[in-house]
């Protein structure tokens, strides 16, 4: 299978947050594989989550996410902001 990603993914386990509704709506999940451009996401409540959202990580940067994919509790998002840049 040809890969299509921009950027290699780091095998990381890091907590963070998926946060929508303007900040009144969260969920907690934890980062799987990161790069600059997205990440691998697990989500107890995938069937909760929205198209769009910010993703806070733990200790780290908030980044503003597409999902691109969903199978069960994984989750796989693109980053739409300008950092990836």
């Amino acid at each position: 299978m040809q890969e299509k990603r921009r950027h290699q993914r780091a095998h990381v386990l890091r907590r963070a947050r998926i946060v929508f509704r303007r900040g009144y709506s969260t969920i907690d999940c934890v980062v799987l594989d990161l790069s600059p451009s997205g990440a691998r996401l697990k989500v107890d409540e995938w069937l909760a989550l929205p198209d769009r959202f910010e993703l806070r990580i733990e200790n780290g940067v908030r980044r503003e996410a597409e999902v691109r994919f969903r199978a069960m509790e994984m989750t796989g998002i693109r980053f739409t902001d300008d950092l990836a840049a």
